[in-house]
């Protein structure tokens, strides 16, 4: 049994206390949140488990193992680095952090340090898109030749935290959906993104000082291309998928968000779309059993330190590519 704590109960801290609780191989022994309003209304349901405003204080606890942080982006620096340092497992929630150079710093504590530390891209554990990810690597499409990830959905600032609206404290919607499809056309493709070049801005939005447009184009040093292709309207249809073409044959998956659009996964050859039947699970629940095998069985993460950082290295790509109207080449 792993004792278990939750830091930060916004938008998605609460269904990651559910999964914890809910896992018969952790227990849940304390929260933290800044907003007394949300640590009583989560911890409520708890009555069992320890709360705090301060994380840095459930750090210090004894009796706590690993944490998962779900803190804003903008605080994901320093609290990672605060849990690496007190000696606790980490999962932290996508992205890694706001910049490469944050990145970094995170990556030289994790190294040092005996703890396992992984990063919550749930997208490794979305059965369409791990169903994709395998029916690429076994080549039934032949060898990926080029692909476009796309994810149009309503912005709704409303209902958005005043954070997630100003870009330098870890807003604006490359951060927050860009990073996904960055880092599952990393997974899928393999290999590393060469080049960049994007149109990255906030059209709909302008009184907003955060994107909420993108579209770019990917070069990976195994010579497939990727167009990414996203905007969070203020009306319009949702879409939210990948389509590959291959030497033969093609591959798209939508996945399900809003209230339009197919879900599922095709194979197409032969001008007929083949569906393929992929069952249903709970992402959540598997990224965090991913998590306790890595802490029980002394593994590898199943998204490293690493592999989040080239995810942000895209990102900041993107980002300078759109502010300049010119090709960015990565340089590691």
């Amino acid at each position: 049994m792993i004792n278990v704590a939750v830091l930060g109960l916004g938008r998605v801290g609460p269904a990651h206390v559910r999964t914890v609780e809910g896992n018969p191989r952790a227990a849940l022994v304390a929260l933290a949140e800044a907003d007394q309003a949300k640590l009583d209304r989560v911890a409520g349901s708890f009555p069992a488990c320890a709360t705090d405003p301060d994380y840095r204080a459930v750090l210090q606890r004894d009796d706590v193992q690993a944490v998962v942080i779900c803190l804003p982006h903008w605080l994901h620096e320093r609290a990672a680095i605060d849990a690496v340092q007190a000696g606790k497992h980490v999962l932290l929630e996508k992205p890694l952090a706001n910049s490469v150079e944050e990145c970094l710093r995170i990556a030289a504590v994790v190294a040092a340090s005996d703890v396992k530390f992984t990063v919550g891209h749930t997208q490794h554990f979305y059965p369409i898109v791990a169903a994709a990810k395998r029916i690429l690597d076994v080549g039934q499409i032949g060898r990926t030749i080029m692909g476009i990830d796309t994810w149009y959905k309503p912005h709704e600032p409303e209902k958005r935290p005043a954070w997630m609206l100003d870009r330098k404290l870890g807003g604006g919607m490359l951060l927050m959906d860009g990073v996904h499809m960055i880092d599952r056309l990393l997974w899928q493709i393999g290999g590393t993104v060469e080049s960049v070049k994007a149109m990255n801005g906030n059209p709909v939005y302008p009184e907003i000082p955060a994107d909420d447009t993108a579209m770019a184009f990917l070069q990976f040093d195994n010579g497939v291309v990727v167009t990414i292709s996203r905007i969070a309207y203020r009306t319009g249809i949702t879409q939210y998928g990948a389509d590959y073409w291959g030497t033969n044959g093609q591959l798209k998956y939508r996945l399900p968000y809003g209230q339009h659009g197919e879900v599922g996964l095709w194979v197409g050859q032969g001008e007929v779309w083949q569906p393929v039947d992929v069952p249903n699970r709970d992402s959540l629940a598997d990224q965090f059993d991913a998590f306790l095998d890595t802490i029980e069985q002394d593994g590898e993460p199943a998204v490293s330190v690493q592999h989040s950082v080239e995810v942000v290295r895209v990102m900041e790509a993107i980002e300078r590519s759109g502010q300049t109207g010119r090709e960015v080449v990565i340089e590691r």
